[in-house]
């Protein structure tokens, strides 16, 4: 089959060899490195103080007044940015079809001593770029600017946008530095990949790609640079920082790119490597290129321009897509710098060394490999003409488990009996005793957040009836939902390196990464399939249901656990009232904050069939709508027309309290008049992530079930009466369509249809 194809248009890229491509470009090709030594005193901390600068005047320089007292993070991201929408000459775009990914691995501080949302840097790009079509943030730690890339061309081939801006962004932080400099992970040299291997240099830096169909942009007059052939994700399950020495999920990744790309490794003309400079990457990358390309290994070059800019996390697969695609252009491969005549000589491999060379190719892998075990790999190639193409499958897919952990109860059955009795357990902590859910050896090991999500997983796997042999769990995808990732982790680190740089708390360190949980689901379950991480705040699960679905229906898997899960401690409880407030009443303030996880298992219709399952709903159709100068109501009433044009038999909103709640209940009276609504958060209190996955489970229990959280306590509705309201928990009998909201107010808005089967 073939696809519509998708190209890049457009580039931008600020790092520490280069404020635009055109620098970036004539540093890498004469083999001029932009490692140096740290500037920033309190570095004087550590003992290896090398790293890939950027110089505040290239920063400054290409920034308008208005964005100079923006943090460090969305400074950077901007720049590349606008850098890239220039590149493409995109001209008007409607604001509802342009769409950003962004890729990030650390959380950006605030000035409280706290941290922004993970998704406020996209939304900053987002509205100064006038871009009000699907967003995403994903986290998948050093493989996410990758992920980005692989993600924007999903929402092409699905329609929901015509133009995606694809990038990562990270800069270089004290706290950061003092974790990789606690795992003795740093070097005390400008890093040499491939050779010396005897640590890495952080960087940081910003790179964007315009990502678009090829018809629409040959119809524009714009000139394509590369073709996003394929990309391949992959789950490595086996360790929170360190990478499987085998090379399996690396191999994973490549093979499924290519596959996707309809291409074989004889294909391949050139790789971008991940190229760390630690001893385990290199070493493992080394195996991923012999088991990938077999004889022909030596003969792919391969090099990393992690030694000209060090290791710039989630702006890192970005940055390295950018000059891939240079590569193709120029027909070029960039060297890899920092080898000696002895290491050149005892080579097995071509890494390229020292001196850029002449190639010419059609077509570039570039891989990226990250903590948490996320691997991906992109599959860029010199774009063709115009040509003939299929549209992607309306494959249907099912919800047929469903796994709450709660502090409502853990597991289907209690939920279902919570919903039944009328119960609510506003802020309550999930019980996870008289159960492990995982080998000790690892239970013991895990924070809260993890053993939360890997209880929730295990108990819709089981919910699902789903056994699977162990090849089949090589195809098993996860996406992992969540606004803030690990409090406790965070907290810990943060305290551990105020105390003492030199001494930060390292379990603490690998734990940090906002996927790190999604890996421990992956390495207790055993699954290796296609794996990211999403965090929208509230609209992280419908988003990561969205992820999932794309998986599928691009045959990418059959099964994919959709996993959310927050905690309180991250801030956010501080402020929040510890009352039971009822969602839309006119009384009522923010609900309080609660820890929860809560997992949905999604497959095709037709592998659920196969193997007899009954699934609880189908999932219809979702859009997700963006803050672009227009108001949340008008927002919420544009993702509803998408998705339920033709009304719902109930509507599950995202409420968690407070005034906000009014916008939404209009939205909803105005759009879906006949449906009653109602709201999850007076049973739990806002779960954040959690809340979004647990209103998808209620609305396909509705369905399967015909019970649905009551808003008994509701008096002062701040829209419609009461009325308009669900008032008992069984007053939902016969449901066939339901309507599931999602919210991150202020970015994105969300809305899915379930239907019966």
């Amino acid at each position: 089959m073939v696809l519509r194809p998708v190209v890049i248009t457009g580039v931008g890229v600020i790092c520490a060899v280069g404020r635009d491509p055109e620098e970036f470009w004539l540093r890498l090709t004469s083999g001029e490195s932009g490692i140096t030594a740290v500037r920033d005193e309190r570095f004087a901390a550590f003992e290896a103080r090398f790293a890939g600068q950027v110089p505040d005047e290239w920063i400054e320089g290409q920034l308008p007044d208005s964005d100079h007292s923006l943090d460090r993070t969305a400074r950077l991201a901007l720049v590349a940015a606008r850098q890239a929408v220039a590149h493409a000459g995109l001209g008007e775009i409607p604001a509802g079809r342009f769409g950003v990914v962004l890729g990030k691995c650390q959380a950006t501080p605030d000035q409280g001593g706290g941290y922004q949302p993970m998704h406020a840097t996209a939304d900053t790009v987002a509205s100064r770029l006038g871009a009000g079509g699907p967003r995403i943030l994903v986290s998948t730690a050093c493989a996410a600017g990758g992920n980005a890339v692989g993600l924007a061309k999903d929402k092409i081939l699905t329609g929901e946008a015509d133009v995606v801006l694809a990038g990562g962004v990270d800069p270089l932080l004290f706290g950061t530095y003092a974790g990789f400099a606690g795992l003795q992970a740093l070097s005390s040299n400008p890093c040499a990949p491939y050779s010396r291997s005897d640590g890495l240099n952080l960087g940081e830096g910003a790179a964007f790609l315009v990502v678009e169909p090829l018809d629409r942009a040959l119809a524009r007059g714009a000139e394509p640079l590369a073709e996003v052939a394929g990309y391949g994700l992959s789950a490595d399950a086996y360790h929170a920082t360190a990478p499987d020495p085998t090379g399996r999920g690396g191999v994973s990744a490549v093979r499924r790119a290519l596959a996707d790309a309809g291409l074989s490794t004889d294909d391949v003309d050139y790789v971008n490597g991940h190229g760390t400079g630690t001893p385990a990457n290199d070493a493992m990358e080394k195996k991923v290129m012999r088991t990938v390309f077999g004889e022909r290994a030596a003969a792919v070059p391969t090099s990393s321009i992690k030694s000209f800019i060090g290791h710039t996390l989630g702006a890192a697969g970005a940055v390295e897509a950018v000059a891939s695609v240079l590569a193709l252009r120029n027909a070029t491969a960039p060297p890899t710098i920092g080898f000696t005549d002895e290491a050149i000589a005892s080579a097995t491999l071509d890494f390229v060394p020292n001196t850029a060379r002449a190639l010419p190719m059609d077509v570039v892998v570039s891989n990226n490999y990250a903590f948490g075990g996320n691997n991906a790999s992109l599959v860029l190639r010199t774009p063709g003409p115009a040509r003939s193409y299929e549209a992607l499958p309306a494959t249907d897919v099912v919800v047929t488990g469903i796994g709450p952990v709660l502090g409502i109860g853990t597991g289907v059955d209690q939920l279902r009996a919570a919903l039944a009795e009328g119960r609510s357990a506003v802020g309550a902590e999930p019980v996870l005793d008289g159960r492990t859910f995982a080998p000790r050896s690892l239970w013991r090991h895990m924070n809260h957040l993890s053993r939360m999500a890997i209880a929730a997983s295990r108990l819709a796997w089981e919910d699902a009836k789903l056994k699977l042999g162990r090849a089949a769990l090589e195809n098993v995808g996860v996406v992992f939902a969540t606004a803030a990732g690990s409090a406790e982790s965070t907290l810990g680190f943060d305290e551990s390196v105020l105390a003492n740089p030199n001494k930060p708390a390292v379990l603490s360190f690998s734990n940090v990464v906002l996927n790190a949980t999604g890996g421990a689901v992956c390495q207790t379950l055993g699954l290796r399939g296609v794996t990211t991480t999403i965090c929208n705040g509230n609209a992280s699960a419908s988003i990561a249901l969205d992820c999932a679905v794309e998986a599928i229906r691009c045959g990418k898997a059959e099964v994919v656990l959709v996993v959310a899960a927050d905690e309180v401690g991250d801030g956010v409880a501080t402020s929040l009232p510890p009352a039971s407030p009822v969602p839309y009443d006119e009384g009522s303030s923010a609900m309080a904050a609660a820890s929860g996880a809560v997992c949905l298992v999604v497959e095709s219709a037709a592998h659920a069939a196969a193997r007899g399952a009954t699934p609880y709903a189908r999932v219809a159709a979702s859009s997700h709508s963006s803050a672009t100068g227009m108001g949340e109501q008008a927002l919420i009433e544009r993702g509803i027309a998408a998705v339920a044009s033709e009304g719902a038999d109930l509507v599950v909103g995202s409420a968690v309290g407070g005034e906000r709640d009014a916008e939404e209940a209009r939205a909803v009276l105005a759009s879906v008049p006949g449906a009653p609504l109602t709201a999850s958060a007076g049973l739990t209190g806002d779960v954040r992530s959690a809340t979004g996955a647990l209103n998808l489970a209620l609305g396909a229990l509705a369905i399967a079930d015909g019970v649905a959280p009551a808003l008994t306590d509701l008096a002062r509705p701040r829209a419609g009466s009461v009325e308009n309201y669900l008032r008992k928990p069984d007053a939902v009998s016969g449901v066939r369509t339901a309507l599931v909201l999602s919210s991150a107010p202020g970015s994105v808005r969300g809305a899915t249809l379930l239907e019966a089967v």
